[in-house]
């Protein structure tokens, strides 16, 4: 008796918890308490290890994830195998809500890239949650014109620029995210980079042999030093 009302606390305790974390969400953050705990309630938490599925292309959209820990990569693969990487999701960050809308199947694949936590959403209860509130469906059309313009400079650098003006420009966009902007820890496989480039790993390569031939950056394992930052925003055709 002792050890169930333990539980039930332990139980309780955790889905205030994560009550909190979603109160934090860009789609969320507006309900209040008592509706995210509903949404709790008819949700399910999902972990996942690093480079495990979430959900595979042409799958049908049962519900949308939303991130709580790690990182979720969105991608789309070629009938030869070759991986182009859409988007990368952190914490806070739905994935999959476009195909729930819709009803038809994911539009593309989902993988982790580090031991990852999810809250499950099935598909009626959160149409039924944008029903209700306005403010989430403003939030998330919000987060949909995001993603159009993140696709369409996707397109235009897959269109108008070659690989190393791609690197270049991924490689200043990390520096920008990461705490030391001259530095830079690379913590995806090669695959997984060559992917968010648009290319495949033998030319990464030889795009970094060039870039650290011309003397932008110098690399070391997994980590990268931008030497001559205004160089390297010239190769990428950006401002420095």
């Amino acid at each position: 008796m002792v050890g169930s009302q333990q539980d039930e606390r332990e139980q309780a305790g955790g889905r205030q918890r994560l009550t909190l974390v979603l109160k934090q969400t860009t789609l969320l953050g507006g309900l209040d308490e008592d509706h995210l705990a509903q949404l709790v309630a008819q949700g399910g938490r999902r972990r996942f290890d690093a480079n495990q599925s979430v959900f595979f292309e042409g799958d049908r959209a049962t519900g949308l994830h939303i991130v709580l820990e790690g990182r979720v990569r969105v991608f789309k693969t070629s009938p030869r195998g070759r991986e182009q990487t859409l988007m990368i999701m952190g914490p806070g960050e739905p994935v999959g809500e476009v195909a729930v809308l819709s009803g038809e199947t994911y539009p593309a694949s989902a993988e982790t890239l580090d031991p990852s936590e999810t809250l499950y959403i099935p598909r009626q209860a959160f149409l039924d949650l944008v029903s209700r509130e306005p403010e989430v469906a403003m939030r998330l059309l919000s987060a949909l014109s995001v993603r159009l313009r993140s696709f369409a400079s996707l397109i235009e650098d897959l269109s108008l620029r070659d690989v190393s003006e791609r690197l270049a420009a991924h490689l200043l966009a990390l520096a920008t995210e990461g705490a030391d902007e001259e530095m830079i820890d690379l913590d995806v496989s090669k695959s997984q980079l060559s992917a968010a480039v648009g290319t495949v790993p033998e030319t990464l390569s030889r795009a970094f042999g060039q870039l650290a031939r011309a003397g932008a950056i110098q690399t070391r394992g997994r980590k990268v030093h931008i030497k001559d930052r205004a160089l390297l925003a010239q190769v990428a055709r950006v401002k420095p």
